[in-house]
């Protein structure tokens, strides 16, 4: 690891939380998005979501009055089967998501960058962390308290955003080169 660079939890950089309960009987047909698992699954992988679960309005404003809810620039992350799925929330995204299925890592400093969180969550490093770490006898599960301790390389904010912009540079380049051999 660079010199310049420092070892931290992520619970250091990140409070993680989950959300509160939202029982079956309040999933409804329309309304406002209610994602679990499977839905931030799909939207880490930029696909739309299926088999869309919904609260109402007025539930959603009584959870975002007394708890919150995701904001921009979180990063809701799948915790139960397929885990360390990684979304983060745009500004215009407005859903509620379910509790212990989903995770919410928001930034501690707004100055770390989303987009460098989520490509280091996602390089083989943290997700063998994720994988060695989960607990569950059926099924992989992350935990609050296994996720705080997680190890994770922390440059500074200028190195974050060169990383980014050049990873995201390199994923162009290749997109172009597929793009040419259709």
């Amino acid at each position: 690891m660079p010199t310049n660079w420092a070892w931290c939890h992520l619970g250091d950089l990140c409070k993680i939380s989950s959300a509160k309960r939202v029982l079956q009987q309040d999933w409804k047909d329309s309304g406002i998005p209610f994602y679990r698992a499977r839905e931030i699954a799909q939207l880490s992988n930029n696909e739309k979501v299926k088999d869309d679960l919904f609260i109402t309005p007025e539930l959603y404003n009584e959870l975002k009055s007394k708890y919150g809810v995701p904001s921009s620039g979180d990063l809701m992350i799948s915790a139960v089967g397929t885990i360390g799925k990684i979304y983060i929330v745009k500004e215009t995204d407005c859903f509620y998501y379910k509790d212990a299925s989903v995770i919410c890592f928001s930034k501690k400093e707004k100055n770390n960058n989303s987009k460098f969180l989520k490509l280091c969550l996602e390089s083989s490093f943290l997700q063998n962390q994720i994988y060695s770490q989960s607990t569950g006898t059926t099924v992989d599960t992350i935990t609050i308290n296994k996720a705080q301790e997680y190890l994770f390389p922390l440059p500074s904010i200028k190195e974050q955003s060169r990383i980014v912009s050049k990873i995201e540079e390199l994923f162009s380049y290749l997109d172009n080169i597929t793009i040419n051999l259709v």
